[in-house]
């Protein structure tokens, strides 16, 4: 892996008092051949393809080159260059990129009541988790 920038914040109470806040921020380039996901995150976000993980977040990953598999308990889903994926708080999940492309990702992690409010709309679902966009500058900029 390269060029790979994350930044784990501590959230206060205060931090929470304001309905939307974020836990995390990133991306990673993951060459073809490559482990993934990197041991170098903090264990709460580590996980296996064995075993996938169940976060209490909401997580975005954007999927800038490359491709790969996003897998939920309501199914598989495919990964290619822009897909914005989205992973919610409860619900086990795992992804990976594939071993021959590799990828590269930017993703954030947050919530509150207000991210729970707002994806709580029927157009972000678990069900229906992938949204293959195209690379859109807006987007990336955003992250």
């Amino acid at each position: 892996m390269i060029n790979n920038e994350f930044k784990y914040l501590t959230i206060s109470d205060e931090d929470g008092n304001w309905g939307l806040f974020l836990n995390v921020a990133g991306t990673a380039k993951v060459l073809p051949n490559v482990d993934y996901p990197s041991p170098n995150h903090p264990s709460e976000y580590f996980f296996t393809w064995e075993k996938g993980r169940i976060l209490n977040e909401f997580q975005i990953n954007f999927i800038t080159e490359g491709a790969g598999i996003l897998e939920n308990r309501h199914g598989t889903f495919q990964l290619k260059k822009g897909s914005i994926f989205f992973t919610f708080p409860g619900v086990w999940h795992r992804y990976k990129p594939n071993l021959k492309t590799g990828w590269t990702e930017t993703y954030i992690g947050f919530d509150g009541e207000m991210a729970r409010k707002l994806i709580s709309a029927p157009q972000f679902s678990p069900n229906e988790p992938v949204f293959n966009l195209g690379i859109k500058e807006e987007f990336l900029d955003t992250f």
